[in-house]
């Protein structure tokens, strides 16, 4: 139960009366959250159902049908706070959310420039000596930290920093201001990502149909402000002055059609105006897990010492673990202790308790919900596990069926975060003339053309790599893929930045007589063909 400013304001003054008043509130949204019977018949035995024709063992699950923004913002704070805590203490929340970091972003999404030729009306030339430029520059821009506000982070550091906040809160926001251009860096552009805390209704009101936990829409629904708090409402101390939750509108799109703020986040239903987060589905579980986990390694622990019952004749029970001294047959403080020996007294015997621990059937348990919870977060238990203990073809299916879902978060990233960024700053690069780019301006169609770019990021990696590098091969030689996409599916390169490296080392080789010879039974190298040194146009008949 959220306390709204009613309840703040009774509080403050009156915290009794404030303490009654929540748990009137809660008792009415349990009420409201019950199966309603029949009044008109007066049914309230056990049996009787809102769900006609529903078998028995669901017949008092009537949830409400809500929309998106009641669903998803009723319960978004509590979410978010539990979902940090388990981001930061639990192994499986900690695993699941590396594993995405590490496949999704790893070292980065590199700048792949695909500008459309056919709209430009370039050659293949033009093109890439347009894109060699572009992605100069961009690397001037991303591989510095003067790309971030903060000056701590370069672009790709940034990646991993939005997907894991994303991933956390359920949704980050990225401000696009302008700073001081300097020597190093001549491009103002600057990222500043934002917690999803630090958007939200302004002065804590109530939502209205038009504003949802900060945000504004317009008629139709599109998202045209954010209300930014000056700080995060959870580091406000009542010393520094002003209130927790004053702030600013930031439009999304300034008038010159910039944006302004992006908003990143998984919309999973219609209307919906604010992302939950990763592990929202498992939250309950994963604590529960961890609950049992902290169980059994304490009983583990107790096991490792020396557990007995002091038995006595009289049957005078003494405190045995905490006893104070001079309590007791034995006067002194009994506690366990690895290797302890311990005095008896007359009369006393020892009585060995044995737990049952370890719990032979932990690690079974844990497994089956972990396979449950992994199929929750789209990820292979192999993976969730880092447990690769099956055949080679499950343990394959298992990294084929994940990266169907790193494809699919990675597509998400690159067009929330990563193509936006660029496209705003090409629009400055070639405002002030580092990149030419006729009509860019003039002309969206144009301008669409020159901003077209792929995102590709670190290889699947490989468990058989000789039969996966023959595939390609044979893929390369039907012409049924590029060199470049191949390189950067087999090793996260680029195939244009490695090329003159591989063309001086084939020049090394060749010079000294070392090239690879050719295996047994393989098609000889065929000779390049010269023209005739007279000018004769043919072979002889």
């Amino acid at each position: 139960m959220q306390q709204n400013m009613i309840d703040r304001a009774i509080g403050a003054v009156a915290p009794a009366w404030a303490a009654e008043r929540l748990k009137a509130r809660a008792r009415i949204e349990v009420l409201g959250s019950m199966p309603a019977l029949s009044a008109l018949s007066g049914d309230n035995a056990p049996g009787a159902s809102g769900t006609l024709g529903a078998p028995a063992s669901r017949r008092w699950w009537n949830p409400l049908a809500r929309s998106a923004r009641a669903d998803t913002l009723r319960q978004l704070p509590s979410q978010r706070a539990q979902s940090r805590d388990l981001a930061a203490t639990n192994p499986i929340a900690v695993g699941a959310i590396n594993t995405n970091i590490d496949r999704v972003v790893g070292t980065g999404l590199a700048l792949s420039a695909q500008p459309n030729r056919a709209v430009l009306g370039w050659s293949v030339e033009q093109a890439l000596e347009w894109k060699g430029l572009v992605q100069r520059e961009f690397s001037l821009f991303a591989d510095s930290t003067e790309s971030d506000i903060t000056q701590t982070l370069n672009y790709y550091q940034q990646q991993a920093l939005v997907l894991r906040a994303v991933l956390e809160s359920g949704d980050a926001f990225t401000l696009l201001p302008d700073g001081e251009r300097t020597p190093t860096q001549p491009y103002a552009l600057r990222i500043q990502v934002l917690e999803a805390d630090r958007v939200g209704n302004p002065l804590s009101q109530l939502d209205t149909p038009r504003i949802a936990d900060g945000v504004e829409t317009d008629q139709h629904g599109a998202p045209a402000r954010y209300f930014l708090y000056d700080q995060h409402p959870g580091g406000w101390l009542p010393g520094q002055g002003g209130t927790r939750f004053a702030g600013q509108w930031i439009d999304r799109v300034g008038s010159s059609g910039r944006r302004r703020m992006l908003h990143h986040y998984r919309k999973l239903r219609p209307e919906m105006p604010r992302g939950v987060p990763y592990l929202a589905p498992i939250i309950d579980c994963l604590k529960q897990i961890a609950r049992y986990t902290e169980g059994e390694i304490m009983a583990a622990v107790v096991t490792a010492y020396l557990t007995v019952l002091i038995e006595t004749p009289n049957a005078a029970g003494a405190p045995v673990f905490g006893a104070e001294k001079g309590e007791g047959a034995l006067g002194n403080e009994i506690g366990l202790a690895p290797g302890a020996i311990v005095d008896l007294a007359p009369g006393e015997k020892p009585h060995i308790v044995n737990p049952g621990r370890p719990n032979p059937n932990f690690e079974p348990f844990i497994l089956a919900v972990i396979k449950q919870m992994g199929m929750g977060l789209g990820l292979p238990y192999e993976l969730l596990l880092k447990q690769f203990n099956s055949s080679y073809s499950a343990s394959k299916a298992a990294l084929l069926d994940a990266w169907v879902y790193f494809r699919s978060v990675r597509t998400w990233l690159s067009l929330s975060f990563c193509q936006p960024v660029f496209e705003t700053w090409l629009a400055e690069a070639v405002a002030i003339g580092r990149v030419p780019a006729p009509g860019f301006f003039a002309d969206p169609l144009v301008r669409w053309a020159y901003t077209r770019a792929a995102w590709p990021g670190d290889s699947m990696g490989s468990i058989n790599p000789k039969d996966e590098v023959a595939a390609y091969v044979a893929a390369i030689d039907a012409r049924l893929m590029t060199r470049e996409r191949a390189e950067w599916e087999l090793w996260g390169t680029d195939f244009n930045d490695t090329f003159d490296q591989k063309e001086a080392e084939q020049r090394r080789l060749k010079a000294a007589d070392m090239l690879p010879v050719p295996k047994a039974g393989a098609a000889a190298a065929q000779p390049t063909e010269t023209a005739p040194a007279n000018g004769d146009s043919g072979a002889q008949a």
